[in-house]
Formats: C-alpha cells, structure tokens, sequence
C-alpha cells in the first residue's frame, strides 16, 4: 500500500512538471488546478515542496509559478556529461588562485540569472553570492554578459517588465541599458561596478557552446579596495581564457561522446 501511495505521488510530481514544458510562461494556481483537475490546497502543498527544491519557483511580481534553476542544472548534466558546472570547476579554480577573487558560473533562465557554481575568494572580505542565487539579468558583469547575447526580442520584454535599482550604478534607463549591452557584444566582456553589491565590482564573458551559442558567463568579482584599472584589464583577460578553456572543454566532450 505504501509503494503505491509512493509510485502515485512520483506520477503526480512528474505529470505537474510536465505541465511547464508546454508553458514555459508559467501558472497561476487556479490555472494549474483547472489543468491537472487537482484541489488547490493539493497542488500548493506539491508545489511549495518542488519550491523548496528549487526545482519550481514562484515570480513575487505576477505570483505566477515557473520552472527553478534545479530542472536547468539537470540539463546542463544530460547534455554535458557531468554538467557545466564540474567542467568548468578545475578551470574555476585556477582562474580564482589566479586572482584570489571569487569566481562565477552563471545562466540564464526564464527573465532571471542563476549562479551554478562558485569558487571562494581566499581573501576575508568575498562577495555574498551562493550557487542558486537568482539575480535580474540588467544588473552586474555576469548578468549583463549573459542579456547581451539574448534574442532582441527577449531583451526588450526584460526591459518593458521593469529594470529595478539594486545598488548605487544599477543601469534602470532602457536606452542606457541598450548602449551597454552593444558595447559587451563588441568588445566580447562586461564590466560593473556597485550594480548588485555595495563596494563590489566585477568583469564576466561569455561561455559558448559547440553550436557557437553563448549558454553560461564566467566571471570575477571583488571589493572596490582591491580595484584598479591595471587589475580590470587583467581579470578581464584571464576571464576571456577561462571562457575559451571551458568553451574548448564542452567542444572536447561533446566530441568524445559522439565516437
């Protein structure tokens, strides 16, 4: 009876994960509850427990419930043998001995950018940033980075939802916004400095995929007190290797799985 009730509760979670895929806008409760003929008392219980698990998340603009950064690590995992993230981790690390800053992968996902991993600055004072941290994808080097490649089409509906201020230097003018993310596209890096994080600043680059596709950044950021011109240029640089390194390392996997 009890492997029943469980073979019956997996059934349920996948059939209501199986509803975002032909959604990818989301669903309100009541919208769900109709769809999948589930009480709503029901189907909130499931989906605060997928919330809790990052695999769901629920926008607190619209209240609407969306697919969580966890589905996206999870392909990232089939697709690369392991996952982004430990391919690019040794590389990860050696660009934050490197540096002694801490170190981001990030990702794009549904109008928001997902930190997948993280190597620790050595120094005491770090950024406060964990793997699952979801951040608007206007603000800060990694975010920025990632907006910049997006469809035209999906950047402007990020600009027309809003762009928030977070910090002292967050862009929240649209044309601003624009000029900036077409100076990342030609210059291949971004820059930031307080748009996320008071006393913060940040250099991220785009991670391509064998197709060319830019699917992840990579990115430094560190305390204002240890910034200087000489030191942006050269985090920049060390950044733009890294990329090309895990962009080779997708290339080499991909590769190796097809023979």
């Amino acid at each position: 009876m009890e492997g029943n009730l469980t073979v019956k509760t997996v059934n349920r979670l996948v059939e209501i994960l199986d509803s975002f895929s032909s959604r990818p806008s989301g669903w309100s409760l009541v919208e769900l509850s109709t769809h999948l003929g589930l009480p709503k008392s029901t189907l909130h219980r499931f989906l605060v427990a997928l919330e809790t698990h990052g695999i769901l998340q629920r926008d607190p603009r619209d209240r609407r419930w969306r697919l969580g950064y966890r589905p996206l690590l999870w392909g990232r995992l089939a697709a690369n043998h392991g996952g982004l993230h430990l391919l690019a981790r040794p590389v990860m690390e050696s660009l934050a001995a490197a540096t002694g800053e801490t170190v981001l992968l990030t990702v794009y996902q549904n109008g928001e950018v997902v930190c997948i991993e993280k190597v620790d600055s050595s120094h005491a004072v770090r950024l406060a940033m964990d793997v699952g941290t979801r951040r608007p994808p206007h603000a800060g080097a990694s975010s920025k980075v990632l907006m910049a490649y997006l469809p035209p089409e999906e950047i402007e509906a990020i600009i027309r939802h809003g762009l928030p201020r977070l910090c002292t230097h967050t862009i929240t003018d649209p044309q601003a916004l624009r000029v900036e993310l077409a100076r990342i596209r030609e210059q291949g890096y971004a820059f930031s400095m307080e748009e996320t994080d008071a006393g913060a600043w940040g250099v991220a680059t785009p991670i391509r995929n064998t197709q060319g596709e830019v699917i992840a950044a990579i990115g430094i950021a560190g305390p204002l007190l240890r910034m200087s011109e000489e030191r942006v240029q050269q985090y920049m640089h060390l950044c733009l290797q890294a990329a090309e390194q895990i962009s080779h390392l997708l290339i080499s996997s991909h590769w190796a799985e097809r023979r």
